[in-house]
């Protein structure tokens, strides 16, 4: 029926709607959805270059609004990743910047463009993630949990884990400016956190970077951009004290946080942070993690090669490079484990891998209590 040809994605993409109005019964769902489609929006009126492409899903994942606003500035080329992304690398090196909205768990069917069409030829694609991280009850394909341990491996390649609403907006503009690689901006399914107010902000590396210890506003793309790291919470404490760096990535920033207060509360030297982007690890990140004691990284994605594990092997180069800095710190991963998760709700899958805040304050708690134990140890060795 003609109607149906109209509405393509309605196909694939119904979820539980109110039955008078039409409208999702948990219209929330969309929040961090509806930040990128307004964003877009409001970029693509400042850049003419700009073009939305979608496969199949121009609703969901949020084009609809840069559809009605400029018609012919977004592209639908069907159900198909591999050519959504081959076809932008063209329209890169012909002048324009597309954006290539998917779902995360779909961008699987398409690394191989993302990594010879796009990345090898150094394209300016933004790709934007939705539905990153657990989806809980959209079933087990539908985890977007693959998709930074996988992107990790590309050269090149940029990836921004914004924790709100400022950050998201934040990481859109920023992953445009780049013409000369890919650029990923990943986000969860459901409504928007509280906005977390770092204390202080950390941008650019300790030593050659000359960025300094807070933001300076350099061209566009000055190598600072990509280093800033938030410190949300920050407990200091004698010296002798295991000190706990928390690592929240995206959307796990605010977990993080609370775990972060439950130490601090015990008296635990504990510092919590947010980098903006995680791909490649950020230098202050990684400086800070070779000067801690336990780092904890929490990610909503696969542990296994993601960025905890990333940030892990930055710290072994970092000591390597620099005689002498930091230490060996004791690292902890918290995320998805490599499984093909059972269909239940996001709170549960979170609970049961132990991704919540109690979860994440007692991993750092028994690390923390470890180096302390072997410290000890170590001092009544030499009596």
């Amino acid at each position: 029926p003609r109607a149906e040809e109209h509405v393509p994605d309605r196909f694939h993409a119904v979820g539980q709607i109110h039955p008078e109005t039409g409208l999702p019964v948990v219209a929330e769902r969309f929040g961090w959805t509806s930040v990128f489609a307004e964003e877009i929006v409001s970029l693509a009126r400042s850049d003419e270059r700009i073009v939305g492409v979608t496969a199949a899903m121009q609703a969901p994942v949020g084009l609809q609004p840069l559809a009605d606003a400029m018609p012919k500035r977004v592209i639908d080329v069907g159900i198909a990743e591999q050519h959504a992304l081959t076809f932008s690398a063209g329209l890169a090196f012909a002048g324009m910047h597309p954006v290539v909205a998917l779902y995360a768990t779909f961008l699987n069917r398409a690394f191989d463009q993302v990594l010879m069409d796009v990345a090898l030829h150094r394209a300016g694609v933004t790709i934007v993630l939705d539905r990153a991280g657990i989806t809980g009850t959209d079933g087990a394909s539908h985890n977007g949990m693959w998709d930074m341990a996988l992107l990790a491996h590309v050269p090149g390649l940029r990836l921004a884990a914004p924790r709100d609403e400022t950050t998201l907006r934040e990481s859109l503009r920023l992953a445009v400016s780049i013409d000369d690689a890919p650029a990923v901006v990943r986000y969860p399914k459901g409504a928007l956190p509280e906005p977390l107010t770092a204390v202080r902000r950390l941008s650019g590396g300790p030593d050659e970077s000359g960025c300094g210890e807070e933001p300076v506003q350099k061209e566009a793309l000055s190598p600072c951009a990509f280093d800033v790291v938030d410190v949300l919470l920050e407990s200091l404490r004698p010296t002798g004290t295991a000190r706990i760096l928390l690592v929240g990535v995206g959307a796990m920033a605010p977990e993080a946080y609370e775990a972060g207060r439950i130490l601090q509360q015990e008296d635990r030297a504990v510092t919590v942070v947010h980098p903006h982007w995680v791909i490649p690890a950020p230098a202050p990140l990684v400086a800070a993690a070779a000067n801690a004691d336990v780092v904890v990284v929490v990610e909503d994605g696969l542990v296994d090669g993601g960025i905890g594990s990333q940030l892990r092997d930055a710290v072994e180069g970092y000591r390597a490079a620099h005689t002498g800095a930091g230490g060996s710190p004791v690292f902890r991963r918290i995320g998805i484990p490599r499984q093909f998760i059972d269909t239940a709700t996001r709170a549960q899958l979170m609970e049961d891998f132990g991704m919540r805040a109690a979860d994440i304050a007692e991993a750092a708690r028994i690390a923390a209590d470890g180096v302390a134990g072997a410290r000890t140890n170590q001092d009544l060795g030499t009596e």
